[in-house]
């Protein structure tokens, strides 16, 4: 094993040790991508957007292994008016056109996305949204619904 496999190993290792002062551990989406387990992770937040959404949803999933025992928080930080922003909204309707044709459910209207901070599970994500000086910055919060959340990473 090489030295920056085993340095890689061993960061992983601290992140995920329930005794770790490890807080925050930050890869890139392609880096864990890659057979990793981050089973310490409580939260996936995702800064860039791939065009291939199994690249993400693959990233993700990295948080949801065996021996998972946190409830695991994601999102995806966007810039309004970016080509990132408009690249993620391709992205996201090429998938949802994509569960039109091939879900055995054909997407039924509760299967939506919603649009409200009143379905906000995370308590610090909702914090921050209600939070005086950080309420301004979301523009937008969309919340998926569980079940189609867990069909898109196969469980």
């Amino acid at each position: 094993m090489s030295g920056e496999v085993r340095d890689r190993q061993s960061l992983i290792n601290n992140f995920n040790d329930a005794n770790s002062q490890s807080k925050i551990l930050l890869a890139s989406t392609r880096a864990c991508s890659e057979g990793i387990s981050l089973v310490g992770a409580s939260r996936v937040v995702l800064l860039d957007v791939e065009w291939n959404p199994s690249v993400e949803k693959q990233a993700i999933s990295r948080a949801y292994r065996i021996g998972q025992k946190k409830v695991v928080y994601t999102y995806h930080l966007l810039t309004q008016g970016t080509k990132e922003c408009d690249k993620y909204c391709k992205q996201a309707e090429k998938h949802r056109l994509s569960e039109l044709v091939f879900s055995a459910k054909n997407a039924d209207n509760h299967n939506e996305p919603k649009n409200c901070a009143a379905d906000i599970e995370d308590r610090i994500l909702d914090l921050m949204i209600r939070h005086e000086n950080l309420k301004d910055m979301f523009v937008e919060c969309v919340v998926q619904p569980k079940e189609r959340e867990f069909e898109s990473f196969g469980y």
